[in-house]
């Protein structure tokens, strides 16, 4: 996993409020693995996939985002961010991509609590109780 190339993308704040948002909301701390079952659950299976394995990453559009994780979910995420949930959407489509990438440079994602606690640090979120720092 490469946190610099994972901490350039969340040094914009409004970023990182999102990404802290969005990934809160998909589960119980700032879990990127629940996000990722939600968007495949939401119709991107064959995005989220490229997105993990080497391979080139397949595009995704702010309105699939959208869809895929649920108008409310995205419209508190959005102004969490202070930013209107179509800029949210955009936004997610950019990073998104970028941010799984970057978490499984060998093509397979990190174990959860491995990941989880990355991304914790990474987006400045707590720790998980069961795996002190």
């Amino acid at each position: 996993m490469d946190l610099d190339q994972i901490n350039k993308l969340a040094e914009n704040d409004v970023v990182r409020r999102l990404l802290q948002s969005v990934l809160a909301r998909a589960g119980d701390g700032l879990d990127l693995n629940r996000l990722l079952d939600q968007l495949q659950q939401g119709g991107l299976q064959q995005q989220v996939q490229s997105w993990i394995h080497i391979a080139p990453n397949r595009e995704v559009t702010g309105p699939q985002v959208r869809d895929a994780l649920g108008a409310a979910n995205l419209d508190a995420a959005a102004k969490d961010a202070g930013i209107t949930p179509e800029q949210a959407a955009e936004k997610l489509s950019e990073v998104l991509p970028e941010l799984v990438d970057r978490a499984s440079p060998s093509g397979v994602l990190p174990d959860a609590t491995t990941l989880q606690d990355a991304m914790s640090q990474v987006l400045g979120g707590e720790q998980r109780e069961d795996h002190p720092s």
